[in-house]
């Protein structure tokens, strides 16, 4: 069907408002569906950017006077919580392509925390490592060491934090002023080539000892003795037949994991027995003392002893397959109780409740690099495609609660790595995915709300770069690649039953649909703007400009953005520079408000926020309201136009109330 005139196309977008199909996706509302005459999108949002989700990160945990903290590995971040995970606040600041190896917050000063952090030198087997500090909780940080190319990974310390022990490739680092000054104790452990100690849990400080697990070609326990004094002296603790991987102690009992057994001592490392034998022959790993009790964990299980190891008791960890990254004791305050905390770096923060099962808590510093709306008026939901999950909630409405921010994930079912989202106007329920698929990429299909997925036929050759699902033909499907033989089209034109191998002069990263005709569509990437008037068959080439992000209203108009924004408003024939910009993918996602034909809205993935037009696309300026992350990577906005969300490049999605 095609409408070229405004007159026409008003009268069928009336008709289709009744029935609730108006393109972005049908929704049942907290009161009556407003009418396109009615809604006003161009005034100020009624409040400010609500979090919502998804608490889907883990990290360092730790607390100080001022609550719960905890550091996200990488890209790190700080994130701090005075309500014992009801809410949290992100603080930035410290070195990019870094990550966090151990952390600590000073028990009596709030302000004052330190973190060691590592990555790769200029060479293999070499590393740059530092020790950071904070004296005003996160906002600022200081260098207080670097090492390289032998590195940082690992950090203890004891109780006050004054007494500070980095592990090194080839020696131990002690400080005995909170880092100000060092002294380092050399290597006379085994360490051959390229072999680091990677991984957490391989140090610990006892009194004034400072125990470690060694890498290639022994695996073994080590300890300095004395390691604050003026002779520090090293000395093996434990040896046996496997890999003695990581420790644990409670300053009197020691627990080390090696293969799939535990083993502790209570003499100092004299002498040793076999507290655990995993039954289903899996590795055992994260061994720690908390609250009185000895904990040691499979990637799907968690044992618990009281006494130290004569018994167990077994439960499931909180998201399966992921195992366990840190835990700690929260202590008990304002009527309430002591709590273990269970943090997993990929799924989240998530308290103990016994018998009352696992409560999820944090954190929201998923990457959503894709989000969408689908739904019907009875339903409607959101989804959003984070680094490696994708993520699902009916869509918030109202004041948001703690337990609207916890999302339904998927991960036993398969790694959603890079995926892209697309959901047909003319098919709202349907939301399509194209993910990575190792060398390969698959398409899969969800038909209510993101709860499950389906894979629709074999996995094809190709790096995904973006999906569509035409909104003039919800069968029509476009999938973006890049295969070894170069950039490739996969196209199918029976909601994936079966697809068509297109070659392609471009790698597009951003598609959009004609929403009158289902054999135009718009595609973009680094070498420009093209179009294509046969369905992706052929192509033309428009604009030499880079492109991001495009979007196509039902008005005619056409929003292209790169580098800054360009506006057609002749169905594409011309074009005209309506926002200049900084980087070639600036913007990362344009919108159309689905009621309000003035208004648009576009995405800065540069730290520029959210940016709205109410003339039709021709000036822009600031979305009314901060966003904590100003890095925004995606959008989507409710069916009934009320409701606005922004995914973050760090932070989660973000909610706004338009009217």
């Amino acid at each position: 069907m095609k409408l070229r005139s405004t007159t026409k196309r008003m009268l069928v977008l009336g008709l289709l408002t009744v029935l609730g199909t108006t393109g972005t996706t049908s929704v049942a509302t907290a009161g009556p569906l407003p009418s396109p005459t009615n809604v006003n999108a161009t005034g100020l949002p009624r409040g400010g950017w609500d979090p919502v989700g998804p608490n889907s990160i883990g990290g360092l945990l730790a607390v100080s006077p001022a609550g719960l903290a905890m550091m996200q590995p990488g890209p790190p971040a700080l994130w701090l919580s005075g309500d014992r995970g009801g809410s949290w606040t992100a603080r930035r600041g410290l070195p990019v392509n870094t990550a966090i190896q151990g952390f600590f917050a000073d028990p009596v000063n709030p302000d004052r925390m330190l973190a060691v952090g590592n990555k790769p030198g200029n060479k293999v087997g070499e590393w740059r490592g530092l020790l950071l500090r904070t004296t005003d909780r996160g906002e600022t940080w200081e260098t207080l060491r670097e090492w390289y190319p032998d590195g940082a990974f690992g950090m203890a310390t004891d109780p006050t934090g004054r007494v500070v022990v980095v592990q090194n490739l080839d020696s131990l680092s002690v400080s005995t002023d909170g880092g100000d000054h060092w002294n380092d104790v050399p290597r006379t452990w085994p360490r051959e080539g390229i072999a680091a100690p990677v991984g957490a849990l391989k140090l610990t400080l006892v009194g004034d000892d400072a125990y470690f697990t060694t890498v290639y070609p022994e695996y073994s326990l080590w300890v300095v003795r004395g390691v604050s004094g003026k002779e520090p002296r090293a000395e093996l603790v434990y040896r046996t037949n496997g890999e003695i991987w990581q420790v644990a102690s409670d300053g009197k009992r020691f627990a080390v994991t090696v293969g799939t057994e535990l083993h502790g001592s209570t003499d100092g490392g004299k002498t040793w027995t076999v507290l655990r034998r995993e039954p289903g022959g899996q590795p055992l790993r994260e061994p720690r003392f908390v609250g009185g009790r000895l904990y040691v964990a499979t990637y799907n299980d968690i044992d618990v002893s009281a006494d130290f190891g004569r018994t167990w008791t077994r439960k499931p960890v909180p998201a399966p397959g992921e195992g366990v990254s840190d835990m700690i004791e929260l202590p008990a305050a304002a009527g309430k109780p002591a709590t273990t905390l269970i943090s997993s770096v990929y799924r989240g923060v998530y308290a103990d409740g016994g018998k009352h099962g696992y409560q999820q808590i944090g954190v929201p510093g998923e990457s959503i690099r894709d989000l969408v709306t689908t739904g019907n008026l009875l339903r409607e939901n959101l989804v959003a495609a984070g680094v490696q999950e994708i993520y699902n909630t009916p869509l918030p409405r109202g004041k948001v609660a703690s337990a609207d921010r916890v999302w339904q994930s998927h991960p036993t079912d398969r790694l959603h790595e890079d995926a892209r989202l697309s959901v047909s106007a003319a098919r709202p329920h349907v939301v399509w995915q194209v993910t990575r698929n190792g060398f390969a990429l698959d398409v899969l299909r969800s038909g209510d709300g993101g709860r499950t997925w389906q894979l629709m036929g074999k996995a094809k050759e190709g790096t995904p770069r973006t999906i569509l699902a035409h909104p003039a033909d919800p069968d029509r499907l476009l999938v973006s690649a890049f295969a070894p033989s170069g950039h490739v089209l996969y196209r199918s034109d029976n909601a994936g039953k079966t697809w068509e191998k297109l070659p392609a002069d471009n790698g597009f990263i951003a598609f959009a649909g004609d929403p009158w005709n289902a054999n135009r569509v718009w595609g973009g990437d680094s070498r420009g703007l093209s179009r294509s008037d046969d369905g992706g068959r052929t192509w033309t080439h428009v604009s030499d400009e880079p492109v991001s992000s495009i979007s196509v209203s039902r008005w005619g108009r056409v929003l292209v953005g790169g580098a800054g924004l360009l506006l057609s408003e002749d169905d594409g024939r011309t074009f005209r520079r309506v926002r200049d910009g900084e980087g070639p993918h600036e913007i990362s996602r344009i919108l159309p408000h689905p009621f309000d034909f003035r208004v648009w809205f576009a995405s800065s993935a540069t730290g520029g926020g959210v940016l709205r037009s109410t003339d039709f696309g021709r000036t822009w300026s600031p979305v009314p309201g901060a966003l904590p992350d100003a890095r925004v990577l995606s959008m989507a906005i409710s069916a009934d136009g009320r409701y606005l969300f922004a995914g973050t490049a760090q932070s989660g999605a973000y909610r706004l109330t338009l009217y």
